[in-house]
């Protein structure tokens, strides 16, 4: 039972790792930066290089094993609560209700927030809990394959002729440029008061962002990917599933490095124009799925391997970071704003990309040796004593 948990909680440092990294190579705008906003760093290699492997290596990645924890976590608390506890389910939409709160005053100070979101999708997934395995997974590969967006992705290429989508695209990217630029000036010299302002208003954006782009359908198939995982009980019997999940790993893997050769090859210069138009739908979905493969080979490949026993110092490591997981994304944007933002040192565009990274990683480790510490002394971090106090109305 102990080592179960210490993979979870190290599962969810390596998380925070990659969560860190994305955030922090784009200044830790919380959004897509606009072109003019990158171009100062259009012609640096290293900065390329970090680009690229956050697009392919990282983002999406992270945040959908991060995703998939909350589940099993959530199964495992479901499975493992006493018969007589007929206060669970309240008591779980209670701490999502608190969740939700945290959420909330999170993003009007960083808009990247997701716990809201996990808030808000924790009580569809309650709806799940008692699933047979066959509805479970119809689900599951319905919202993960994000299903809902490539229907209407299809209906509106049907309906719309070519030219008029063209012109569209182009009227609501020249809209975007300029208010991602004006939202990260905003951030970049703007007062405390104009930050909280401009975040508090970009609920709706967040909102219409996490339903138009699928995210928040994603994120749900890997909330009931976890519940299934969880309510099967495969991290406590990890040593009689691990040819299933080796098997997993190697498919997936697979899957990724295939998907890759073909945006590579559909990209290149002599290729690209020569493609077919409802090809930008194929090769929309060919990155949704990469970023599907290369999760779920993160999530195997990381659970065979954290499990080796020269392996246990960084399993110990890690799960001490992913043990206070709560405070640490909460202390990650917070370093993000001091750091990047007007009301901090104002340092975003002023740092590349590539020493983004860097400073991430720094954080990252600065992050363990304190969350070591911590537990060294106390039982929970900080946001999570408070989460848990709150949960039961009582001191913890």
């Amino acid at each position: 039972m102990k080592q179960r948990i210490l993979l979870i909680d190290a599962l969810r440092g390596f998380a925070l790792l990659g969560i860190i990294l994305t955030h922090i190579s784009g200044w830790f705008y919380g959004g897509t930066l606009s072109t003019e906003v990158l171009e100062k760093y259009q012609s640096d290699f290293a900065s390329n290089m970090v680009f690229y492997f956050d697009t392919f290596f990282v983002a999406r990645k992270f945040y959908a094993i991060f995703s998939f924890l909350f589940g099993v976590g959530f199964a495992l608390q479901f499975v493992h609560k006493k018969d007589s506890d007929v206060y669970f389910i309240p008591r779980f939409m209670w701490r999502l209700v608190i969740l939700l709160c945290i959420g909330f005053v999170h993003h009007i100070h960083w808009k990247g927030d997701i716990l809201a979101i996990y808030a808000i999708l924790g009580f569809f997934m309650m709806l799940f809990r008692n699933a047979s395995d066959k509805v479970l997974w119809i689900v599951i590969l319905f919202f993960i394959l994000n299903v809902p967006v490539l229907l209407r992705e299809i209906v509106i290429f049907n309906r719309t002729p070519v030219n008029s989508m063209v012109a569209l695209k182009q009227k609501v990217k020249s809209h975007n440029s300029d208010h991602l630029t004006q939202s990260y000036n905003t951030l970049k010299t703007g007062t405390y008061t104009e930050v909280i302002i401009q975040n508090f208003k970009s609920l709706k954006l967040t909102a219409y962002y996490q339903l138009y782009s699928g995210r928040i359908f994603i994120t749900f198939g890997f909330f009931l990917l976890g519940l299934w995982v969880g309510k099967k009980k495969v991290f406590e019997h990890l040593k009689e599933n691990k040819s299933l999940i080796r098997n997993i790993m190697w498919v997936s893997i697979t899957i990724n490095l295939f998907l890759l050769s073909i945006i590579a090859i559909v990209n290149a210069p002599e290729v690209v124009h020569k493609m077919p138009s409802w090809f930008v739908i194929v090769e929309k979905f060919m990155f949704s799925y990469q970023a599907l493969s290369m999760t779920i080979f993160y999530i195997t490949a990381c659970s065979l391997w954290l499990e080796k026993t020269y392996m246990d110092i960084v399993l110990v490591n890690l799960s001490a970071i992913g043990k206070t997981s709560l405070t640490n994304y909460l202390l990650q944007s917070t370093f993000g704003i001091l750091l990047f933002y007007g009301i901090g040192f104002g340092l975003a565009g002023e740092c590349s990309p590539a020493w983004c990274y860097v400073i991430g990683i720094g954080i990252f480790l600065i992050q363990i040796i304190c969350s070591r510490l911590w537990l060294s002394r106390f039982k929970y971090g900080p946001a999570e004593w408070l989460w848990r106090s709150g949960t039961y109305f009582k001191w913890q």
